[in-house]
């Protein structure tokens, strides 16, 4: 029983201990300095974006290859386009909506001097979903270059607030100078996680619509041929 109850409180001062080194970290970012505490907030905002997009742009990319992959087992198991549009069987996705653009473009362009307008409409709708791809990638970008010296303009400002207190107070004991040397080492640490997580998922964004944009290219090409062959006959 001794043994058991000794077990359980060596499980729970971690707990215990890490929860008060919590309270000690949100005390020193509530009594820091201003500049201080604006470059934290920063941060966190930084944070707080990066992460929404993170979240939905992990979700976008999955689902608009899942549904690209659909789409283009259906375009090549299909004799012609009037047989796609007609099963409506493909939930919405980036092939599609560059195919529906396609199908548009190719009823107001019907004669064969419009060809280059279709074709044009088709390259459009292709670019326009590429950028809702690229959509708040950059900001991914722009995090992961400014979120370090961001906190390290804040670690150098809480640094400057410590020697300022030394030349005030004449004396340089660890609790005069601490909870300042403290607090610039939180921005530093805050800038760092806001930053780390922006620049793997941007690289990892980055490849994944580099590899999504190039199978929508080639299914664009394949596409603008299609259209034209059924619409003018063989592409010139």
């Amino acid at each position: 029983m001794l043994a058991t109850f000794s077990g359980l409180l060596a499980q729970t001062a971690p707990i215990e201990q890490t929860t008060t080194e919590s309270r000690h970290v949100l005390h020193l970012i509530w009594n820091a300095d201003p500049m201080v505490q604006l470059t934290i907030y920063i941060l966190l905002a930084f944070s707080v974006v990066s992460w929404a997009i993170i979240i939905a742009k992990y979700r976008q990319l999955k689902q608009s290859k899942a549904r690209s992959l659909q789409f283009f087992q259906l375009f090549w198991d299909s004799k012609n386009l009037n047989d796609i549009s007609a099963k409506r069987g493909s939930r919405k996705g980036p092939a599609y909506e560059i195919f529906e653009a396609a199908q548009e473009s190719a009823v107001n362009n019907r004669t064969v001097a419009r060809k280059e307008a279709l074709e044009r409409d088709i390259r459009r709708a292709y670019s326009d979903e590429i950028e809702q791809l690229e959509y708040g990638v950059p900001f991914l970008a722009t995090t992961a270059s400014a979120s370090p010296f961001i906190g390290l303009f804040g670690t150098v400002w809480g640094i400057l607030n410590a020697f300022w207190k030394i030349g005030q107070t004449g004396a340089s004991s660890l609790s005069i100078v601490g909870p300042h040397i403290a607090e610039a080492l939180i921005a530093t640490a805050i800038g760092l996680a806001a930053a780390i997580p922006a620049v793997i998922f941007y690289n990892m964004f980055v490849n994944q619509i580099r590899r999504n944009g190039k199978d929508l290219h080639d299914f664009t090409e394949v596409l603008i041929d299609r259209v034209e062959q059924e619409n003018y006959g063989a592409r010139a």
